[in-house]
């Protein structure tokens, strides 16, 4: 499985004026659709669920501007359509996916920089609401 970035330009027949920028760690800009959260900024591809692995991304991704409890609303509510029952397994396999994707990163140096440290920053905040995210299922 590898993920790999979607470029601004061209995107839908967008204008700059159709994104907003998220600064993140070491210099880095990541340019986020205002309105389409489910199919960009990142794609995945090589598995037979690639359509619904890129919709999980691009949502955790377009949570990176976001509050805490943005980021808690959505975890609760992928949780709640998950098959799983135990909410600290859901949230460790969504860690280990969020890792294993950071293995297939692709792309040209510049674009790798930028989907790792996305990925990076995407695990730091999920770390961040975990207790939040255990302590509503207690």
């Amino acid at each position: 499985m590898h993920l790999i970035w979607k470029r601004p330009d061209g995107f839908h027949g967008a204008s700059p004026t159709d994104f907003l920028v998220v600064e993140l760690e070491g210099n880095f800009r990541l340019w986020l659709h205002k309105k389409d959260k489910e199919q960009y900024p990142f794609r995945i591809s090589g598995g037979w669920e690639e359509g619904e692995a890129s919709v999980r991304i691009n949502h955790l991704v377009n949570l990176l501007p976001r509050p805490q409890s943005e980021w808690l609303d959505y975890l609760k509510g992928a949780f709640n359509h998950s098959m799983k029952e135990n909410p600290e397994t859901f949230y460790g396999e969504t860690k280990d996916w969020l890792n294993t994707l950071t293995r297939g990163v692709k792309g040209d140096t510049w674009e790798v920089e930028i989907l790792s440290q996305a990925l990076k920053t995407v695990i730091l905040r999920l770390q961040e609401v975990k207790p939040l995210f255990l302590a509503s299922f207690s």
